[in-house]
């Protein structure tokens, strides 16, 4: 699930760029689904964690979770900060 919800962030937030320098009137929209995804990235993520732990599956623990953190931080930072910037660098429209 969490690559469903992974790939769908990345798609919403290439949308957003494109909505919010087209002059579209969903670039809020479009950065609220994709920070809704990134959200429901990582907690399926941690729902995953969190079935090892039940199952004591240890050996997937030390195996995944190291490598799997960092990269987490990394797609989160970036996602965030690129939607965040174009929150406020995308063409300003006037709303009538």
């Amino acid at each position: 699930m969490w690559i469903f919800f992974s790939i769908a962030s990345v798609v919403f937030t290439g949308l957003h760029g494109y909505a919010a320098f087209s002059s579209k009137s969903m670039a809020k929209g479009m950065a609220f689904a994709a920070f809704t995804f990134t959200a429901l990235t990582l907690l399926s993520e941690y729902a995953m964690v969190v079935s090892w732990v039940q199952a004591e599956d240890w050996s997937a623990l030390l195996d995944v979770v190291p490598s799997m953190f960092p990269m987490l931080i990394v797609y989160t930072v970036i996602l965030v900060a690129a939607n965040g910037l174009l929150l406020f660098a995308g063409k300003k429209t006037i709303d009538l």
